[in-house]
């Protein structure tokens, strides 16, 4: 039996009882549905969205956290809906802002990622007033300072609300705070014991398989252990930490308290801090992840400019540990029991998906699969810092070809949510994951067709022991929550809904006599005409200011679309463009160091200069990589060699205060328009032979100068020896030798 309905395509959806339950009570009010995956919560929407739209006209925003599963609603509200197709609309950030906003108007449907959706509010594109249906998929993510919330708080007051998630968490206040964002009134939670959702759930089977780690590894293991227990001790003398009993997240919490410190010995701790941190990870890399990983991650330690990287890849203990890797000819036992049960399924013709936490070891299974003449389907998210990834038609490609013709999918994390890659029996788990979040969404890839089994890989006595335990009692804690939970929390749901209507009430009755008070003792506003004085205000108030923000910078947009226009484009000098002579590069403490070290900072620095009035804030002052005395260093270049004013602000808001001040005094105060400099003015020549020569190593503007005095031209700087450079004031005998090299050295060696 299927549901009939005017806007519900014939023979697509079948009648379920719990769904049609779900689906009443969100048309009644705002709602958060807790339902396993698989069990239909797209259906759920659809029903929804045909409910809203046959009582009222409207449009409807579906937002979800990836573009692939963006792209997944929308094959589905086609399939489901009987809505015309070209009324059905995905709005990404590749489509121009005047196509988007085109398409905001002429659409009814609309499916997008929450980023997308900001962006478009913040610019005005976007206006919940017009929107009947927000519908919030994988509504956990709901939380914090998430586009997810910003989107919510938009809509919630003016449309109808539907959240959607397999896995809210174990933890009843961060549901409470999903809920408050997102305006719910009421929570359907339907588990697997419920009688009316069991005849439709795939038994699904656990069943880790342990393998032991080789003599070899534990010997290296025992080697990286002890370097991290001297670092550990250092921060224990002292008082970083009051035990060498910590773990990975105990380490990363450090910086804030070390901060604290006198300036004597902070540095010194952080590097340690640093240091063990790194340490954890390499430890935990070769524990459960293997040789390859291990050493993928030396080679990205080697490219790091800092000197805890230096510290470790230094440390004969860590030299010996790569030593010994590289002469092994073994890799982690996981791969040889992932080898057999993968073979082991093949024959039963049955598909597979493997979960791997690391794109490194996904690379691995992938490549060992193929050695073995297995096709194995690569499936990541798109491109990272380090340029791997994929794009997302690439995406979609790897999933058609899984649904087609291959059979096994090996997936990071990317592929754990919601999307409908393939009804699967199996599901391989490289490594425990100690999220129940996660846990729960990678095992309903299970569950997605008769019921199947999870096979899940545990690394004897290391840390995938103590991942496993955490993510089942985890699961446990949430499922106990979520069977006693639909009561109470709707019981406190009401509680502080009633809460805030009392306030909203008490406000409303104090507006109200107010302006009673005001009517005895004033003339009504329709009969009081304007004076003078009022004509003269009213000309004298300014309109906003605008901002061009670059993409890449959205989150500021939230905070500064109360007080002015905001425009985001891609932005090839600066952060924000405030004027047409007026460019600011907005820098985090923890970005301004990192492009130091990148070197970044000077091209950055130097595109700045192509503006008539450029600026740099620097937000926040947790500097952790660096010594204080470089930073101090840098500003100064910035300022003096660069003539580049500094700004600094407590926070991302007290940034957009002085951004919005900035701009109203250029455009309003001094009437300049505001436009973009896309073209690079030409240098002069002066300039292109200090460009040229600011390219050498550890050459900053000063230095570059005092080579052009000495020199005169750049092909006598170039050509110069080792010693003629060491007579050039600043040049030392280590950066001479490295111009040398840079000058000399054949490229393709």
């Amino acid at each position: 039996m299927h549901v009939n309905h005017p806007l519900i395509k014939p023979e697509t959806i079948e009648a379920r009882i719990y769904q049609q339950l779900v689906v009443a009570s969100a048309l009644k009010q705002n709602t958060l549905c807790v339902l396993g995956t698989g069990l239909g919560k797209t259906a759920i929407a659809a029903l929804t969205i045909a409910g809203i739209l046959s009582k009222q006209n409207g449009k409807v925003l579906i937002i979800a956290p990836s573009r692939p599963l963006v792209d997944q609603h929308f094959k589905s509200m086609n399939q489901f809906l009987n809505i015309d197709s070209e009324k059905i609309v995905i709005l990404n950030g590749k489509i121009s802002p005047k196509k988007r906003e085109a398409m905001w108007e002429s659409g009814k449907i609309f499916i997008a990622t929450p980023q997308v959706a900001e962006n478009d509010i913040i610019s005005k594109m976007l206006k919940p007033s017009q929107f009947s249906l927000l519908i919030a998929d994988e509504a956990h993510h709901t939380t914090g300072n998430h586009s997810y919330t910003f989107v919510a708080n938009k809509f919630k007051k003016k449309s109808h609300v539907l959240g959607l998630t397999a896995s809210p968490g174990s933890n009843i206040e961060r549901i409470i705070e999903i809920c408050g964002n997102l305006g719910i009134e009421h929570v359907e939670i339907k588990t697997e014991e419920d009688p009316d959702v069991a005849p439709y759930v795939a038994k699904v089977k656990m069943r880790p398989k342990r393998v032991e780690l080789p003599e070899e590894f534990e010997i290296n293991l025992t080697l990286l252990k002890n370097a991290l227990k001297d670092r550990l001790r250092d921060l224990k003398e002292n008082r970083v930490i009051h035990s060498i009993n910590v773990n990975k997240s105990e380490l990363l919490g450090l910086n804030k308290r070390i901060m604290t410190m006198d300036d004597n010995i902070k540095y010194e701790m952080l590097r340690i801090s640093s240091e063990a941190v790194k340490l954890e990870h390499a430890i935990e890399m070769l524990e459960t992840q293997g040789r390859s990983t291990f050493l993928s991650y030396y080679q990205k330690l080697l490219t790091q400019n800092t000197k805890s990287a230096k510290e470790i890849t230094n440390d004969p203990r860590f030299i010996q540990v790569v030593k010994n890797l590289n002469e092994l000819d073994i890799e982690h036992p996981k791969y040889e029991k992932m080898l057999e049960i993968v073979k082991e399924i093949l024959t039963e013709n049955e598909k597979i998906i493997i979960f791997a936490q690391y794109r490194d070891t996904v690379q691995k299974i992938v490549d060992l699969l193929s050695e073995n003449n297995i096709e194995a389907i690569m499936f990541v998210g798109q491109s990272n810092k380090d340029g791997k990834g994929m794009s997302q038609k690439e995406q979609a490609k790897a999933i058609e070809r899984f649904k087609s013709d291959a059979n096994v999918l090996v997936s990071t994390s990317v592929s754990e949510e919601g999307i409908d890659i393939s009804s699967v029996n199996y599901v391989l788990f490289y490594e425990p994951v100690p999220s129940e979040i996660r846990m729960i969404q990678r095992r309903g890839r299970a569950a997605r067709g008769e019921g199947g089994q999870v096979i899940v890989l545990i690394a004897e006595k290391t840390r995938d022991e103590g991942y496993y335990q955490a993510g089942l009692a985890k699961e446990k804690n949430m499922k106990n929550i979520l069977k006693n939970m639909q009561n109470s929390l709707n019981k406190k749901l009401k509680e502080l809904n009633e809460e805030k209507s009392e306030k909203t009430e008490n406000k409303d009755h104090y507006m109200d006599l107010r302006s009673v008070v005001s009517s005895k003792t004033t003339a009504s506003s329709e009969e009081k005409k304007p004076t003078k004085l009022d004509k003269k205000n009213k000309n004298a108030m300014p309109n906003k200011a605008t901002i061009i923000v670059d993409s890449r910078e959205r989150h500021i947009g939230r905070y500064l679309s109360e007080k002015a226009e905001v425009e985001f484009k891609t932005l090839e000098i600066g952060d924000y463009i405030l004027s047409d002579r007026v460019a600011v590069e907005r820098k985090t403490a923890e970005d301004f160091e990192n492009s130091i070290i990148d070197k970044r900072l000077f091209n950055q620095v130097m595109d700045l200069k192509k503006y008539e009035r450029p600026l740099m804030i620097i937000e926040g002052n947790e500097f952790v990589r660096i010594h204080e005395n470089a930073i101090r260093g840098m500003m100064f270049s910035i300022m003096i060699d660069y003539q580049i004013p500094i700004m600094f602000s407590r926070d991302i808001e007290d940034t957009a205060d002085i951004l919005v001040k900035l701009a109203e005094r250029e455009q309003i105060k001094e009437k300049r328009e505001i436009s973009i400099r896309y073209g690079k003015r030409p240098m002069s020549l002066k300039e292109r032979q200090k460009f040229l020569v600011e390219g050498l190593p550890d050459v900053g503007p000063v230095m570059a100068e005092n080579l052009l005095d000495n020199f005169n031209s750049v092909e006598d700087i170039f050509t110069a020896s080792e010693a003629e450079l060491k007579a050039v004031e600043g040049v030392g005998p280590i950066t001479a030798k490295k111009i040398r090299e840079v000058v000399t050295k054949k490229y393709r060696e």
